[in-house]
């Protein structure tokens, strides 16, 4: 006879099972046929034992004690012993069930997980691959809220609103990660993961424009003047950037190891040899330096916030190159704001806001000042920023003048760093002594 099944039952049950290891023990219950509880040293769970319809006797989970209780225990029971009279077997159903939900999962592929492979194969031959990462599912990526989603359940409705909820507040940022996104897409077709590339037809949400903005010489010194009060590394870093006009990452990943500042002996001989795994062009690149460039680099190597024995002339960690360039724009904003504010009250007027600028547009107020101050041949000056001669009109000219302009380059420096000493910081000096 099957003793009654209730509470104390099941706890003595539980006890023993927990005092013999690796054994497991059993108890039916009296009034629903076949519904037994089994506990373990671990856990203790409810099955239904029941008869299938072709001869076979299975063993149906149910649920756990204590979290369902005697009374679901029997409600459960019942109704897949209902299931069972009608020719259902929940079990292989469940397996069925598993066995989908595996299928699904292996023709389904995370955003994020195709991206590593496309990184992997694809970005880290590219100089620019990591901003491309970013720009699809980085920190303010274009796709980061479908990172974790199936690629292929990605519509073109879906880029849509995501690129114009971006263009709001970044409309050119828009643009870029638009392109990185179609770029792999069409990758993805190419190897494929997808079978149409889903923003192939979406169209760039704002107009392309040239920046055209560029400093005057005034402008000029009272930017020189406010980059003084940085400090170490990005004091010398924007200065250095006025006057070694190249693109601001080559410049903030110098090495030590690149500079010859007084080669032979010779400190008028001073240059710069940018290698061409760090340029925009692929192409190595030996960078005249003038005095004052000189006298920036060794401010920068003899900074005392500078890590010793760092490989960079301009580092925060020692082991990488400067980081953090908006927060420091941000602050050289402010001084410049803070300082027309004060100089307006002193005069008794209203401050006027400057005009807004980009570190990158010191490259354009180089060639734009180069050009028509100091009567600068705007070819050299395309070397010097290491443009793909775009001054050169012809295309065989474009072509085959791979000539490096070194002396050229070099005249034209020179005298860019005098003008700025006469015109800049030798104001800028007297301006501060005020």
């Amino acid at each position: 006879m099957v003793k009654p099944l209730n509470r104390q039952a099941i706890e003595g049950l539980i006890s023993q099972a927990r005092s013999v290891k690796g054994k497991q023990f059993e108890l039916a219950d009296n009034r629903v046929a076949g519904l037994r509880i089994r506990a373990g040293e671990r856990s203790t769970t409810w099955l239904l034992c029941a008869r299938l319809h072709n001869g076979k006797r299975t063993r149906i989970k149910l649920g756990s004690w204590p979290a369902m209780g005697l009374s679901d225990a029997r409600d459960a029971a019942r109704a897949k012993h209902i299931e069972v009279i009608e020719g259902a077997d929940p079990n292989e159903e469940k397996r069925e069930a598993q066995r989908e939900a595996e299928r699904a999962a292996r023709t389904q592929r995370r955003l994020s997980d195709v991206l590593d492979d496309y990184e992997r194969v694809k970005l880290s031959q590219l100089r620019s691959g990591a901003q491309c990462r970013r720009g699809i599912d980085g920190k303010c990526g274009l796709l980061r809220k479908f990172a974790s989603k199936d690629i292929a359940s990605i519509a073109r409705s879906d880029i849509v609103d995501a690129v114009r909820k971006h263009a709001e507040t970044s409309p050119m940022a828009a643009n870029r990660y638009l392109a990185y996104v179609k770029a792999f897409m069409n990758w993805c077709v190419d190897q494929e993961v997808l079978e149409e590339n889903p923003a192939a037809t979406v169209r760039k949400p704002s107009k392309e424009r040239t920046r055209d903005r560029f400093h005057t010489l005034d402008e000029l010194l009272e930017i020189w003047d406010a980059m003084g009060a940085l400090g170490y590394p990005f004091g010398p870093l924007f200065r250095l950037l006025i006057v070694v006009p190249m693109r601001r990452e080559e410049v903030a990943a110098m090495s030590v190891a690149e500079l010859e500042l007084a080669p032979g002996g010779n400190p008028d001989e001073a240059v710069w040899t940018l290698p061409a795994s760090r340029t925009k062009r692929g192409n190595s690149l030996r960078v005249p330096l003038s005095p004052l460039a000189v006298a920036l680099i060794n401010e920068g190597l003899a900074a005392s916030d500078r890590p010793k024995d760092s490989p960079f002339v301009f580092s925060m960690t020692g082991d990488t190159s400067v980081s953090g360039y908006a927060k420091a724009k941000r602050r050289l904003d402010k001084i410049i704001r803070e300082r027309r504010e004060k100089a307006a009250a002193e005069a008794g007027c209203e401050a006027e806001e400057m005009e807004h600028w980009t570190i990158h547009d010191l490259r354009t107020t180089f060639s734009t000042l180069a050009c028509e101050v100091l009567g600068a041949d705007i070819a050299v000056v395309d070397r010097i920023l290491n443009h793909v001669a775009t001054a050169t009109t012809s295309k065989i000219m474009r072509v085959y003048n791979k000539s490096e302009l070194f002396e050229p380059r070099k005249r034209v420096m020179i005298a860019w760093a005098e003008m700025l000493e006469r015109e800049i910081a030798a104001r800028a000096t007297k301006v501060g002594s005020k």
